[in-house]
């Protein structure tokens, strides 16, 4: 008997191989991992910045009181400050001898002296006579003069300024520049790039002639750029001088050292009875402000030079000191995410001085990621008169608590 067995053979393709389980720790420890990794970058992660309010207040503006003179036309400006005002129509007029700081400038210019030098020396001519004797038959200011005498530069610039010799100015030019008319393209080409465009250069350097015109306004300007010349201001402000013919003469300015007039020039001729073009000093607390102011048209020069007296005085009157912090001050207050705060200060004074009319504006930079120390800085300014201080908190501000740090979103 033949016993036949049979096997059953499965295909490798229909073979499965059973599914292992993942161990059940798995299922705990990745959510797990998960949430302590997410904890500790929320925990390390930078904290935010804080948010900061600053509060900081100064005085508005105000209209300064300026005693103008009743008639004719007047100007001031101080230096950095520009021209602060004017009254009456800014009609070109004679300038009479105004004109000769217009000559003594182009002459500084196109040679220049430093303060103690003399500079060359000029010879008195017969040309020079002349133009001495045509000033005397028209009664007009001068130096006298003598064929062969001798003048430094500094001399003939104390002749304009001082005793307002008018045949020094036309001499001092034709020795300078050549002749008057080379002069007066040199003296055009001066104003222009000085922005006095409403100046004009006539037929001589004195301003006797009428035909040198200007505006009260551009010789308040013209007194800006006198201020920075040292030899001009020096000789400006003498009361007299002395002279190897003439002899010791005095200043045509008789208010030198009034309400802090420290110069310029005088003038007055047929069609300008009264015109002074003044420079004066403003004190301000410890501050000193150059100013200048032109008076134009008055009735006479005694009275140009008794309004611009006035017109001094007014000047200082109209610039105040401005405090916007004191040290210490608590300007705001700084807060974080976290609900810490510290009020912040300034570590100085802050101070400007202004012209009355002008708008003090505060500014400030501030680092709110800091919580401790200098944070920033405020800045004011008032025209060209600007000051700052450091910004401090007045504590450290603590940082956020673990628990914070760990559920913030």
């Amino acid at each position: 008997m033949v016993i036949i067995k049979y096997m059953h053979v499965i295909s490798p393709a229909r073979y499965r191989a059973p599914k292992k389980q993942r161990p059940w720790w798995l299922y705990v420890a990745v959510p797990a991992a998960v949430v302590v990794i997410a904890s500790a970058v929320n925990v390390l992660r930078p904290l935010p910045a804080g948010t900061a309010e600053l509060h900081v207040t100064a005085p508005a503006p105000t209209t300064p009181y300026i005693n103008w003179p009743g008639d004719g036309q007047a100007a001031i400006a101080a230096r950095d400050y520009g021209l602060l005002g004017t009254s009456g129509n800014q009609t070109p007029l004679a300038t009479a001898s105004i004109a000769k700081v217009i000559t003594a400038l182009c002459v500084l210019q196109k040679a220049p002296l430093a303060v103690g030098q003399t500079g060359p020396t000029y010879t008195i001519s017969p040309s020079d006579v002349a133009i001495y004797n045509n000033y005397v038959a028209q009664d007009g200011s001068l130096l006298v003069v003598r064929n062969g005498e001798q003048l430094t530069e500094y001399q003939a610039l104390q002749a304009l300024m001082i005793p307002s010799a008018n045949n020094i100015a036309d001499s001092l030019v034709r020795w300078v520049f050549g002749s008057q008319s080379a002069y007066a393209v040199y003296a055009a080409e001066f104003l222009q790039q000085n922005g006095m465009d409403n100046t004009h250069i006539g037929t001589d350097a004195s301003g006797f002639d009428p035909s040198t015109t200007s505006t009260a306004s551009d010789l308040t300007q013209l007194g800006q750029l006198a201020l920075k010349n040292p030899v001009l201001m020096s000789i400006a402000g003498q009361s007299s001088a002395a002279f190897p013919i003439a002899g010791t003469l005095r200043n045509y300015n008789t208010v030198l050292g009034q309400n802090g007039i420290t110069g310029l020039k005088t003038g007055n001729n047929d069609v300008d009875q009264g015109a002074f073009l003044l420079t004066a000093t403003a004190h301000i607390g410890d501050k000193t402000i150059p100013v200048t102011g032109t008076v134009m048209g008055a009735t006479s020069l005694s009275a140009a030079l008794q309004q611009s007296v006035q017109l001094a005085a007014s000047l200082e009157n109209g610039f105040e000191q401005v405090t916007v912090s004191r040290a210490g001050t608590t300007v705001g207050t700084m807060h974080t995410a976290w609900g810490g705060s510290a009020p912040i200060t300034t570590a100085a004074e802050v101070q400007v001085i202004r012209w009355k009319a002008t708008p003090v504006t505060a500014k400030h930079t501030l680092n709110t990621h800091l919580r401790s120390g200098v944070i920033g800085t405020l800045r004011a300014s008032a025209g060209p008169s600007s000051a700052q201080a450091k910004l401090l908190l007045a504590h450290p501000i603590a940082g956020p608590s673990f628990w914070w740090r760990l559920t913030r979103f």
